[in-house]
């Protein structure tokens, strides 16, 4: 039973899963999709299943931060989720990677907290690697700018990414926190792959992610809203002929 994805029983997902973070991104990727079906809608869980080229698949959204991702996560796989990628945005931190572009992280460093509860820090949160070769190799047979490397996923959006939130307090973010991660090659920085890569791999099932920048965080050019839907559903449809094949 689905304490949080309401309605959802073992056997209603498709080969194949895809999370989003946004709700609204379900429709926009399963727009096409034959014989929809929506299996959940309540608080920022929204799952539907349906047919892509004769293959029955799902998308869940997660809304945002590792929490309720990890809540999204755990109760698909535990209903049969066979395969997960995450199509989500990210924020890129090193210069030569622009608003559009993808990223495909094939693992990620992690700010302390919740994921404390399954493992110790020095647990490595990684991708499947045969999923990942093949997100790479579609991307760019489709034409997309592709990076690949190591990402952070963060807890929190404000004081965990740099970002200075307008409170007086002792604590302040340092000038330096981007460029210590810079430093060690992370390349952009979410807040919920890790949950993903983590339970992958204490379930051992393939998960990887294919995220679109949304800002470069050297300038903060973003990137247009239009633009950025449009190129979410082109890089679904990559995920999802990886996920079938």
């Amino acid at each position: 039973m689905s304490i949080h994805l309401k309605g959802l029983k073992y056997g209603d997902l498709g080969e194949a899963t895809i999370i989003v973070g946004d709700p609204g991104r379900v429709e926009l990727i399963s727009q096409d999709w034959r014989d929809k079906k929506k299996l959940v809608d309540s608080r920022e869980f929204v799952v539907v299943s349906g047919l892509w080229k004769n293959h029955l698949v799902s998308i869940c959204s997660t809304g945002i931060g590792s929490g309720s991702t990890e809540i999204a996560v755990t109760e698909l796989i535990e209903n049969g989720a066979k395969k997960i990628v995450r199509c989500g945005g990210c924020g890129a931190w090193v210069d030569g990677i622009a608003p559009g572009d993808l990223i495909i992280n094939n693992g990620m460093a992690r700010t302390t907290g919740m994921l404390g509860a399954y493992v110790s820090d020095n647990y490595p949160a990684v991708a499947n690697p045969l999923l990942t070769f093949a997100i790479i190799n579609k991307a760019e047979q489709a034409g997309f700018k592709t990076h690949i490397g190591i990402g952070l996923t963060s807890e929190t959006y404000y004081f965990g990414q740099g970002r200075t939130p307008n409170i007086s307090t002792a604590l302040s973010v340092k000038k330096e926190y981007m460029d210590y991660w810079t430093d060690r090659n992370i390349l952009n920085c979410e807040m919920e792959t890790a949950v993903l890569f983590l339970l992958g791999s204490l379930y051992n099932i393939p998960v990887a992610n294919c995220l679109v920048v949304h800002v470069s965080r050297k300038n903060e050019r973003w990137a247009n809203d239009e633009d950025y839907q449009r190129i979410h559903k082109a890089a679904s449809e990559v995920v999802l002929s990886c996920l079938v094949e």
